[in-house]
């Protein structure tokens, strides 16, 4: 036996005690608002061999023990022996037999309800009594959603609410919705668990949760959030929607769940995000989930993946434009020194060849920048880069730092002589790789000298 194949037997044999018969009731019908997507399957489905499995996509919220929990209900298509969920390597949450073809999973609020929403698979292992196969194994994905959609078609509300990666504190999770609309301002109430509202753009609006506040918005699922909004003629809208806990992913399978699930690595597209952003980025909701960017977050994913050959792929430095003026404010008219623009770039993350400033160059130049011979220049590392020195310098290059990483600098300065009446120019380029972060910054200007 394979020590996967035993830990899988020794949670099993621990979920075949601590199955937990409770009262088998169906749910009450409840009237709905409209719901479309996702938000409309009650159910979701999977087959392997004999067994079909069937989950209500619905999560309800009990008091048990003296504590809440989320209640997730399935129904299998044969009778039930024993049923247990976990996730790789741990017990997680409980699952209960309710009847000789139902049963539940159970996660109480808090780190068990916590991880799940934020993106973490849970399976369950499933023995039937009779069919093909006797065991196998359910993965489902568990994630906040509205639905019960009422009131003003003026605002859209997305019924995703998707767990992002942002920093704020010691906490990084954070749920984040949407709603669109023509509106010039919006507010969410409820009793417990609102939402930070911030504006994205004119018809845009964020709406970010924390956890324990994202539990209070969907326990009861029966408490809708009010969307208040003032409309472009001074007139109010109001819709409301409930934010519940909701199945969005099922799948079965009678083979090890380790393998045919395995936890994912550091994706290749999210670290190449993460890479390419300001190093003081905050959100990194653009470069995927919770989870994706996570993993990536502190790893080296260079292992398994293939060398990239040296490209450079351009990346927004419009967040250095304020030091680019402040800095070339302190020119004077008489001996003068400006940039005039600054182009960034990233390098790739596992390249098939040392990147060197030659090579980085000769990038530069077919991409049509029109450069000087890289040997008219000269190369130097961090502390020969001081951009005029002083407190000027410190606050540029400190700009510069913080926009592509800190650590060690490869620098090639090079100039070229530019017409210049009754004085003598300089046009000047500044190429600096910075290897811990895979950053490349194309600074070009003018200095010069009155004759």
């Amino acid at each position: 036996m394979t020590l996967r194949s035993l830990t899988l037997a020794c949670l099993f044999a621990l979920g075949a005690t601590a199955c937990n018969p409770t009262q088998d009731t169906e749910p009450t019908a409840e009237e709905l608002g409209t719901s479309t997507g996702a938000a409309a399957v009650t159910r979701l489905d999977a087959a392997i061999g004999d067994n079909t499995l069937s989950f209500e996509t619905l999560g309800t919220f009990e008091e048990r023990n003296g504590r809440r929990v989320l209640v997730i209900r399935a129904t299998a298509n044969r009778y039930l022996q024993d049923v247990f969920s976990f996730v790789p390597d741990d017990a997680f949450g409980e699952a209960n037999i309710i009847s000789e073809r139902r049963f539940e999973v159970v996660l109480p609020e808090g780190h068990e309800l916590n991880s799940v929403l934020s993106g973490l698979p849970l399976f369950i292992a499933i023995d039937t009594n009779t069919g093909s196969p006797r065991r196998y194994y359910a993965r489902i994905v568990v994630a906040p959603r509205f639905f019960d959609f009422r009131g003003s078609s003026a605002l859209f509300i997305d019924e995703n609410v998707n767990p992002v990666y942002v920093r704020n504190g010691t906490d990084v999770l954070v749920y984040r919705g949407k709603v669109d609309g023509a509106v010039s301002s919006l507010s969410v109430t409820a009793p417990d668990g609102t939402p930070v509202v911030t504006a994205v753009d004119a018809d845009t609006f964020r709406l970010d949760w924390q956890y324990p506040a994202v539990y209070q918005a969907i326990d009861p699922h029966t408490t809708p959030l009010t969307f208040t909004a003032t409309l472009p003629d001074g007139t109010s809208a109001v819709k409301t929607a409930r934010l519940v806990a909701r199945v969005t992913e099922l799948a079965v399978t009678d083979g090890d769940p380790y393998y045919v699930w395995p936890s994912p690595p550091c994706q290749l597209a999210a670290y190449n995000c993460i890479r390419a952003l300001p190093t003081n980025t905050t959100d990194y909701a653009a470069c995927g989930t919770y989870r994706e960017v996570s993993r990536c977050m502190y790893a080296n994913t260079c292992s398994g993946v293939p060398p990239q050959p040296l490209s450079l792929t351009e990346i927004d430095a419009s967040s250095l434009e304020s030091a680019r003026v402040a800095w070339n404010a302190g020119s004077n008219p008489y001996s003068w020194s400006s940039i005039t623009g600054i182009d960034a770039y990233v390098a790739p993350m596992c390249p098939s060849a040392p990147i060197t400033l030659q090579a980085l160059w000769q990038q530069l130049t077919d991409l049509g920048m029109n450069l000087p011979y890289f040997y008219w220049g000269y190369v130097t590392d961090r502390s020969g880069v001081d951009f005029g020195g002083g407190t000027r310098g410190a606050a540029f290059m400190s700009a510069l730092d913080t926009f592509a990483g800190t650590g060690p600098i490869q620098a090639w300065m090079g100039s070229e002589e530019i017409p210049c009446h009754n004085c003598h120019a300089f046009r000047d380029y500044t190429l600096l790789y910075y290897p811990s972060s895979g950053k490349v910054l194309m600074l070009v200007g003018e200095s010069g000298y009155d004759s």
